[in-house]
C-alpha cells in the first residue's frame, strides 16, 4: 500500500494540487475522512470549495487501495452553491491592464504580459523552464508538462514572443525562466500579490486575478472563431466540459449573435 503523499506523486498532480490535498486531509486527522467530509457537504457550500474536499478524500482512498467502484458508493456527491463566474476583461479593460502591468519590475511584469496571452495557470507560467521556450515545427511556443503531468504546447503569438524577447534582452535567465528569491522560480503567490495590488488602483478591473486572467484568454479565442476542441487543447481541459464552463458568453457576444439575425 503506498502512502498518500507517494500517491500523489504517482498521479503527476502539481506540487501546489499536492500541497492542497495534503493540507486537506491533514484537517481530517484523527477522524474518518468520509465522514468528515459528508459534514461539510452542503447545498450552501460553494461548489468549488466541495471538490477539491471530495477530490482529496478520493485520492486517499485511493492510496488505501480501495477501488473506484468501492469509492464511487462511500462518497458524497458533490453538492454545494454553483461558484460566481468571474467576468473576462473586455478589450478595454485589458487596454488598462497592460498599461498597469508596465508599471511593474521583472520577472512579474513579462509574467502578468504573458498570461492573457497564453491562458497558462498561474503555477504553470511560475514553474517554466529556459528549455521550455521551443520552436515546434516552425512555430515558437511554449512546451511543458501541465496539470496530472499532461505535455502540452501553447503556441506564442507576437506580443507574446515579444514580451519574451524584451526579458531576455534585460535579463539572462540561467534554470527556470523566471527566477524568484534564493536560486528558485518565482511563487504564484508573489504574482497573486500584484494583481491584487493593481485590483486596488483600478478598481474598475474588477475580480482580477490570475484565473481571470486565464478566463479572458479562453473568452478572447472563442471570439475570435477558434472552436471548443481547440480552446481545450490549448487550456490543457482533460474533459471538453470543463471547458464550456469556463466559456459563457458576453454581452458583446450576445449582441453579435443577434445581429447576425439581421
Amino acid at each position: 500500500m503506498t502512502t498518500f503523499a507517494d500517491h500523489l506523486t504517482q498521479q503527476g498532480l502539481l506540487p501546489s494540487t499536492k500541497g492542497k490535498y495534503t493540507a486537506i486531509l491533514s484537517a481530517s486527522e484523527g477522524k474518518d475522512p468520509v465522514a468528515w467530509l459528508r459534514k461539510r457537504i452542503h447545498p450552501r457550500t460553494p461548489i468549488g470549495t466541495v471538490l477539491p474536499l471530495r477530490a482529496a478524500v478520493k485520492h486517499y482512498l485511493l492510496s488505501q487501495g480501495y477501488e473506484e467502484d468501492e469509492i464511487k458508493s462511500l462518497l458524497p456527491k458533490a453538492k454545494g452553491r454553483p461558484s460566481g463566474m468571474r467576468d473576462a476583461l473586455t478589450p478595454k479593460m485589458l487596454v488598462t491592464y497592460y498599461k498597469a502591468a508596465e508599471q511593474y519590475d521583472d520577472p512579474v511584469r513579462t509574467i502578468l504580459l504573458l498570461l492573457p496571452r497564453t491562458g497558462l495557470r498561474i503555477s504553470e507560467i511560475c514553474g517554466l523552464h529556459i528549455d521550455n521556450d521551443v520552436e515546434r515545427g516552425g512555430v515558437r511556443g511554449l512546451q511543458f508538462r501541465g496539470k496530472r503531468d499532461v505535455e502540452r504546447f501553447v503556441p506564442l503569438n507576437r506580443a507574446a514572443a515579444k514580451a519574451l524577447d524584451d526579458y531576455y534582452a534585460a535579463f539572462s535567465p540561467k534554470d527556470y525562466l523566471f527566477m524568484g528569491y534564493m536560486g528558485t522560480s518565482i511563487t504564484p503567490h508573489a504574482v497573486r500579490k500584484v494583481t491584487r495590488d493593481i485590483r486596488e488602483k483600478y478598481p474598475e478591473l474588477g475580480e482580477l486575478s490570475p484565473h481571470v486572467l486565464r478566463h479572458t484568454h479562453a473568452t478572447s479565442l472563442l471570439k475570435k472563431g477558434a472552436d471548443l476542441r481547440t480552446v481545450q487543447a490549448l487550456l490543457g481541459h482533460k474533459n471538453i466540459a470543463t471547458t464550456a464552463r469556463y466559456l459563457h458568453p458576453d454581452d458583446e457576444m450576445l449582441q453579435d449573435a443577434v445581429e447576425r439575425l439581421g
